[in-house]
């Protein structure tokens, strides 16, 4: 080493640490310019949902959150860390803090009541929410998507479902998720109002078991011809003096009971009666495409388009003169078979006790489609009219609005009727592989473990080991 290689090693080594601190330095900036996460958790417990995430997309206007707290560094940090959860899905996602203490009249101008409140605000509509709940966020901004409050009239007096009971036989679970959502449900009897509500989203005629009057089809009637959306729920057995409103839509609703023959699926599913009726594929419609599991139809009846309807529509444009206002209402639905049942189904005409068999003369054989969507151009304005007609009510009730994807159809239904087609398919927001479930047995061996073995084995294995160390 000479005087000359010794100066040329220290350059060298000026150089390395200039180019490693150089590289630090760009990484550190790097590092605070630009963000990128991946949530590695199973299920993506530490990402939004992916419904919410579709939500997020779907919205036009700016979100923005306001944060009226104290001004507490960690509280900051913690809103910041969750806003930006949204904004990464929704880019003109913004966040604002307000001291409630410093500026109380803004806090009472946004409707704030207390310290702690977080107010969304989509384009000029605004809630307060009291926590961070991704839920309860999903519906608040359902409802503030929504141009005007849903209107949904179910009809009553003919002993319809009670859309608020809370009995496994009423609906209030599902009606509540609705409610949450931006619907406003109301029961409506037709003998006291002689009139269906102008600003009604849809109608609901949820499986009545007596007869309607004269003058109660009429209302209905013509409700359906100025336009007006309806969801008709059915249960075998009849239609209770509904027949001009079967024949206005076009559609034969069977009075049998549909079941099923596969046991294979039933043992799967732990169905426990064949006329609990599976649907497993779905046809390519909005309301179903975006249903990831099974749903359960108990006590079902099949909906099918009358003969002289098909006829029609096969040679509508041959026929010069429609003579009158039904045929020509019936001419212009539009229809879309949906939940077929599987080949192994029939439709049981006969009595259900006992070992029921399928009989060919009397029994109609599957697969049969349990409802039927109908749409048609509406006469003074660019909308369609909406007729969704099921061969089921049950399940929407609170025994089985659980069950499979139940509740994701039956939200699908609501919003396709209440025209919001940008919300369907917005799944209720759950958080997978939050609880676990074990068997007695197993609960009182995990605590015989944790509470005595395992101490008991800890406090042995360190006396043993200080007896050891005491012995040499």
């Amino acid at each position: 080493m000479n005087k000359k290689s010794k100066i040329a090693l220290r350059l060298q080594n000026l150089v390395f640490y200039i180019l490693f601190l150089t590289m630090i330095g760009l990484l550190a900036w790097l590092g605070k310019t630009y963000h990128k996460g991946y949530d590695l958790t199973h299920n993506q417990l530490n990402s939004l949902n992916e419904s919410t995430q579709k939500l997020l997309r779907n919205l036009k206007q700016p979100l923005k959150f306001v944060a009226f707290v104290p001004d507490d560094a960690t509280v900051h940090s913690g809103l910041k860390k969750f806003v930006e959860k949204y904004r990464k899905v929704k880019k003109d996602t913004t966040l604002e803090f307000v001291n409630p203490d410093l500026d109380p009249q803004r806090a009472k101008q946004e409707g704030i009541e207390y310290s702690g409140q977080l107010l969304i605000k989509l384009g000029d509509k605004s809630e307060a929410i009291n926590s961070v709940d991704e839920q309860l966020i999903v519906n608040v901004l359902q409802r503030l998507s929504r141009e005007k409050k849903r209107l949904v009239i179910f009809i009553e007096g003919h002993g319809e479902r009670d859309p608020f009971d809370d009995k496994s036989s009423g609906m209030s679970k599902f009606v509540s998720k609705m409610q949450k959502q931006g619907f406003k449900i109301q029961p409506h009897n037709l003998l006291r109002t002689q009139s269906i509500p102008q600003n009604t989203s849809f109608v609901v005629i949820a499986a009545p078991n007596k007869d309607y009057l004269d003058g109660e089809v009429k209302i209905l009637s013509d409700y359906i011809k100025k336009g007006g959306n309806l969801l008709w729920l059915n249960e075998p057995g009849g239609i209770f003096s509904l027949d001009d409103l079967e024949q206005q839509l076009g559609l034969e609703i069977q009075e049998g009971t549909l079941l099923d023959a596969n046991t294979a699926l039933q043992n799967m599913l732990g169905i426990k009666h064949p006329a609990v009726i599976a649907i497993i594929d779905y046809s390519d419609s909005k309301l179903t495409t975006d249903l990831t599991t099974h749903t359960l139809f108990p006590f079902a009846t099949a909906i099918e388009k009358t003969e002289e309807n098909e006829e029609s529509n096969e040679n509508k444009d041959e026929a010069g003169d429609q003579s009158s206002d039904k045929s020509a209402t019936k001419n212009a639905w539009k229809y879309q078979p949906l939940l077929t049942t599987l080949p192994t189904s029939w439709l049981e005409f006969g009595d259900l006790q006992g070992n029921v068999k399928y009989d060919d003369e009397t029994d109609k054989p599957g697969p049969l489609d349990i409802a039927q969507a109908l749409t048609r151009p509406k006469t003074d304005s660019k909308k369609q009219q909406r007729v969704f007609v099921i061969g089921d009510s049950n399940f929407m009730l609170n025994s089985f609005i659980g069950q499979g994807s139940n509740l994701e159809l039956a939200s699908n239904i609501f919003n396709w009727l209440g025209e919001d087609d940008e919300l369907l398919s917005i799944k209720p927001v759950t958080a997978p592989d939050s609880t676990l479930n074990l068997p007695g047995w197993a609960l009182y061996g995990s605590a015989l473990f944790f509470l005595l073995i395992l101490p008991i084995g800890l406090l042995l294995f360190g006396f043993i080991r200080w007896i050891r160390r005491r012995k040499r």
